[in-house]
């Protein structure tokens, strides 16, 4: 009788076991099949707004800099005029690569704390199930780091012509918190900031690019 009863209170011990142990078995499942839906959700959200974001500081920047090529380069001539060199006015360029850098940040900054809604059926595997359900929600918090790079470029476009363009690449770190997910994508904004077409004999030397970077 002692045995029966041992037993008979142990077998509600065993039967929590193993729904504690099923209900661990079905998260852990879970989680497997939700997370990379929920990350490339996420990612695709937060790529569209961040890309929104740095169009809107280049516009503004370059709209309220209004810098000419003459602002960022000199080009020094003989009395032959011929092409001595080129030369940056390192001022004006760090100046204009730190106001893109920090209107990015700013609209960056501006990126609201959004929600996306997954069907519960997106994370299985079968296609009637696509779309299917209630939706789970989740919240992503954006946040970015933001840095620049500036490249002077030089091509030939004929005979003693050479097309001079001053680029500035915006490389943004945009990161998605999401409760128990986390992401980021990685994204670079090219945008010319002088152009030019310089006429005459330009010295090879020219001809290599300058870069600088910062963040």
């Amino acid at each position: 009788m002692k045995k029966l009863r041992k037993r008979k209170s142990a077998l509600p011990k065993v039967k929590l076991f193993v729904f504690i142990a099923a209900l661990i078995a079905a998260s852990i499942y879970i989680d497997i099949c939700l997370r990379p839906v929920v990350i490339t959700v996420a990612q695709y959200r937060i790529q569209n707004l961040i890309s929104k974001a740095v169009n809107n500081a280049i516009i503004t920047v370059m709209e309220e800099t209004q810098y000419t090529y003459e602002d960022l380069v000199e080009i020094v001539k003989n009395d032959k005029k011929e092409i001595l060199s080129v030369n940056y006015n390192s001022l004006h360029i760090n100046k204009l690569r730190s106001e893109l850098v920090k209107a990015t940040i700013e609209e960056a900054q501006k990126l609201p704390v959004t929600n996306v809604y997954i069907p519960i059926g997106n994370i299985t595997n079968i296609d009637i199930l696509q779309n299917k359900g209630p939706k789970l929600k989740f919240t992503i918090t954006p946040s970015s780091y933001v840095e620049a790079d500036v490249e002077s470029v030089f091509q030939n476009t004929g005979i003693n012509q050479i097309n001079h363009q001053i680029f500035i690449t915006l490389k943004v770190t945009a990161n998605a918190l999401i409760p128990n997910y986390s992401t980021s994508v990685y994204s670079e904004n090219k945008v010319c900031v002088a152009e030019t077409v310089i006429i005459g004999k330009v010295p090879d030397t020219i001809g290599e690019g300058i870069i600088y970077s910062a963040n």
